[in-house]
This record gives C-alpha cells, structure tokens and sequence, in this order.
C-alpha cells in the first residue's frame, strides 16, 4: 500500500489526526505526509515564495501561531511580526508583539496551505517545512465569536493558492 493510501486510510478513519501523529505511526515525515494528504486539504507552494507568504501574512491582522517541538504545543495569539533579512535570515523585529525571533532562510523546503478538521472543527493554517521534513511553524487563521473563519483572512488564505506547485 502507497504511502498516500494509507495517509487516506487514516484521515477517513480519523480526520483529527495531526499529520505529525501521521507521520511518527507511519515512519515519514511531516512533509511526505502532507504531500500524501488528499488534495482538497493540501495546496503546495515551493519554498521560494517563502518571503512573499511571511510578508504577506503579517497584513492578515490577528492569527495564530502554533510551534510543535516533540509533542509540546506553543502558541501565541496576536499579529505575524514584519522583519528583514540579513545574515542568511528572517528576523523577526516588531515593536507590535512579543514575538521575536529569527527564521533560517534556506531551512524552508515547502509551505503547505492546509484545510482539515481538528476535534470537529474545520481549520485552516499556513505550515512552514524544513529540509528535514519536519514542520518548523504553523499559523492558523482565526474566527469571530460564531466560530466562523475571519471573511479577509480566508480571502487571502484562499488568494496564497495561486503560488501553488504543480
């Protein structure tokens, strides 16, 4: 059985499965998991629009931002800094949040777009890959008070989609 069929299997028999789950059950990575996914959940972009989608989401409002090391979650609520390059970085420098930090710039191989549902809930995030397969961040979308995604912030979640990889 491909990969991509048991990728399959297991969504349709939990849909809330995280792809890191996934992919620790399966033996692969992160990313051959979400390359594995079905494509209505997963739209690719080649890590070479890495700075358009980092400068593009900071003009998104709030979002989340989500890091997974080995099983322990961060997250932290509030704008995508604005940043810079230099010394073969991003870094992060935004008086508007807490968030600092500096992002290896030929560490991205892929940016996946990604749409399942999480505990029952549709999601929608931007997830950053490494060269080892691995996710190195997640940003989510938010929602308003009746659980709905935010209107602007879906539009331009869906507008990302063009910078797709065959």
């Amino acid at each position: 059985m491909t990969l991509s069929q048991q990728v399959h299997d297991i969504l349709a028999e939990t849909p809330a499965m995280l792809p890191a789950e996934i992919a620790g059950q399966l033996n692969a990575s992160e990313l051959e998991v979400i390359r594995a996914m079905p494509a209505d959940m997963v739209t690719m972009i080649d890590a070479s629009h890495y700075l358009e989608v980092l400068r593009d989401i900071k003009t998104w409002g709030e979002l989340t931002l989500v890091i997974d090391v080995d099983g322990s979650i961060f997250e932290m609520v509030g704008h995508f800094p604005k940043g810079g390059e230099k010394f073969g970085y991003y870094n992060l420098s935004d008086r508007r949040t807490p968030l600092k930090g500096h992002l290896k710039l030929n560490n991205v191989s892929a940016i996946a777009l990604v749409s399942k549902p999480f505990h029952g809930v549709p999601t929608r995030s931007i997830q950053f890959l490494s060269t080892t397969g691995r996710t190195l961040f997640k940003v989510y979308l938010r929602r308003d008070k009746e659980q709905n995604f935010l209107p602007e912030q879906l539009e331009k979640f869906e507008a990302l989609k063009k910078l797709a990889t065959a």
